[in-house]
Parts: structure tokens; sequence; C-alpha cells
């Protein structure tokens, strides 16, 4: 479809919906994560006619309106005027009891939309209650995500000293801290649920974006993408799990089983895969020019990536600032090799770290 058609059809579905819209497109991005389902369109249709049909019990939070897809192109949603989470409140700094009782209503709501609602899971899926089999799901994606990016990050991830085997010393040492988790039922998950993709609406209402990377499983590996990536302040990060705690025991107690022993296996596979994915970006964000005035935020990226890996992993010790610097600035000389390196310093600034040439 050419750029004008499509714009003649986004203009079309605008005037006939009456409403104003949001235009989503994929952005070209390294693929460093895996997902469930390849369309949110088909998601987001299972959660509005999921309540559609229990208009007695709606959700305390709203959920995008896909209008209408245009392939892998893109697609075109209803648009709610709200600003993001992330402006009321930066990463760190406390976003108060309603807030985060708000947030576990949306966990516990998507605890209660059934399986048969929801888009067809892939083959070989792990049964209801198989937490193990599902933790052992994700650890195989990640793998599969290391693998398809070894031949072009490979030198990288040993150069910065990430076990090939790492993903096993994690498998390892979970057998070796709990045994075998909890059998808890699954729910859906939405597994990307931060600052950023929490709307806050005009009547104080929550609106959730960004179902794409949702998919079904243990409801303690939603919790624990969400405390990671959502950044809390310790003292909210142990209120989080409390009402999270309190708002799913209200569904199903059996939810919330093992939480105590459990959680913790998650959030550390949390902190296992996004090495990978850390690492990627971070490289890939030099783009094309040595010495890229992004170094500085890469490194800073992939050092708190590692930090937090060294215990999932089992290492001693990972490497400092100079090291990752040395190890992304020789592979990305080895990527572009008929550019000429330069050699670049690190100049602190209140806003954000800048590098610059000399």
């Amino acid at each position: 479809m050419t750029p004008d058609r499509l714009l003649a059809r986004l203009a079309r579905v605008a005037i006939d919906e009456a409403a104003h819209v949001k235009l989503r497109v994929p952005l070209t991005t390294p693929k460093v994560v895996m997902r469930t389902w390849s369309d949110e369109a088909d998601v987001l249709a299972a959660l509005n006619k999921a309540v559609a049909r229990e208009r007695h019990r709606p959700p305390s939070f709203g959920i995008p309106q896909c209008l209408v897809t245009f392939g892998q192109a893109a697609s075109l949603h209803r648009f709610v005027p709200g600003r993001p989470l992330s402006q009321e409140a930066r990463p760190g700094t406390p976003i108060g009891e309603r807030r985060l009782r708000d947030i576990a209503k949306v966990f516990a709501y998507a605890a209660t939309v059934d399986r048969e609602q929801l888009p067809a899971l892939p083959g070989h899926w792990p049964a209801d209650e198989d937490s193990d089999g599902f933790l052992a799901h994700l650890v195989d994606c990640a793998e599969r995500v290391h693998q398809e990016h070894r031949p072009e990050f490979g030198t990288l991830f040993d150069a910065l000293q990430v076990p090939v085997d790492a993903l096993e010393r994690f498998r390892s040492r979970v057998r070796d801290r709990v045994g075998e988790l909890r059998r808890r039922p699954f729910a859906l998950l939405h597994t990307d649920l931060h600052r950023d993709n929490i709307v806050l609406m005009k009547r104080g209402n929550l609106f959730i974006l960004d179902w794409e990377l949702a998919t079904y499983g243990d409801p303690l590996h939603d919790l624990a993408t969400h405390l990671v990536r959502m950044e809390y302040n310790e003292r909210e990060r142990e209120r989080m799990k409390k009402c999270w705690k309190e708002a799913l025991d209200q569904e199903d107690s059996a939810l919330t089983d093992g939480m105590a022993t459990d959680l913790q296996v998650y959030v550390d596979f949390e902190y296992a895969q996004s090495v990978y994915a850390d690492v990627v970006r971070a490289a890939v964000r030099l783009g094309t020019v040595p010495g890229s005035p992004l170094l500085g935020p890469s490194v800073s990226q992939v050092v708190r990536a590692l930090e937090r890996a060294r215990v999932p992993f089992g290492l001693e010790s990972v490497p400092g600032e100079k090291d990752v610097e040395a190890a992304l600035t020789e592979w990305h000389a080895r990527r572009h090799p008929e550019r000429r390196p330069r050699r670049w310093v690190f100049a602190e600034r209140r806003a954000r770290d800048q590098v610059h040439a000399f």
C-alpha cells in the first residue's frame, strides 16, 4: 500500500468513527524479546470482548481500542487524552498509595480473563498451573534471543564476560535454591507495565497501553517484570507487593501461593534475560559513527544490566565502566572498520552523560 493510499484509509476511518485517533507504526529495532501473540490487535480485541461480556463488572482502567490494522505496516487506535505516569513521577520517585492500589487492580482484572477469550496460544504451551514449565519456557525464549544475536554480538558478550552458559547457570541456581516452583493458576499477563505505559486520564483513572508483549502464564512473572521496570523506591516496592497480593487474593488466593520464595526467582530471571536485550540495544544505539555521543549512556546501561545479573548468573564479579567502554568501542570499530575510531572521554553533566572527542 502506497503512503497516499494509507493516509486516505486512515482519514476515512477517523471520519467514520468521528473520533480522534492515534497511528501506531512498528519501529525497526532488533528483536530482543519473544512475543506470544504476533498481533497486539488480537489481544486488544479479546480484552475488549471480555469487558463487553461482563458489563456488570467493568475494569477500573482503560484499554486501547484498535480500529483497524494495515497488515504489519501500522494500526489505528482510538485516541484517549492523558499523560504518562512518567511525566508526573519519574523513576525512583513515589507515585502514592492510590496509584499503587489502582495498578494492583490491573493485575487482578487481567487474572479474571478466561484463556478461551484470548487468542490461541502457540503449540506446546505449558499446562495451566505448571509454573516450572512456564519458567522453563521463559528461559528457553531468552536463550533463543541470545543465540539469534550471537553471530553479530557474540564477541561483545564474550568481552563483557557474559558466560555462554549463563542461562543454564540461572536454571541451576533456581534448582539449588528453591527446587520446584509452587503451582499457580495461569492468567493473562501484560509483562511490560511501567511508567510510560500507564496513562493518567482526565478523571484520574488509569489507561494501560502497549499489550504487544502480553502472554499467558504464572502471575508472579507479571509482578516481577513490573517491579523491575517500574523502578519504585524501596518503600513503594514493598507496598506494591502487598497491594498486588491483596488484589489477587480477592480473586483467587491460589494466584499468590508461594510468593515469598518464588517472586525473587522471577525477578532474577528478569535481570538475567535483560542482559541480552540491554547489551544489544546499547550497541545498536551507537549507530555507525565512531565515538558516538551515546557511548556514555550505552556504557551506563550495560554496566547496570551486568551488575543486576551478577547474582542470577552466579558471577563473582562483572566488568566496570572502563572495561565496558573498551568492549563497546572495540566491537563498534570491528563492525565499522572503514571508519577511523576516535578516543572519547566522559563528561558528567546534570541532565545526562555526554561524550566529547579530542
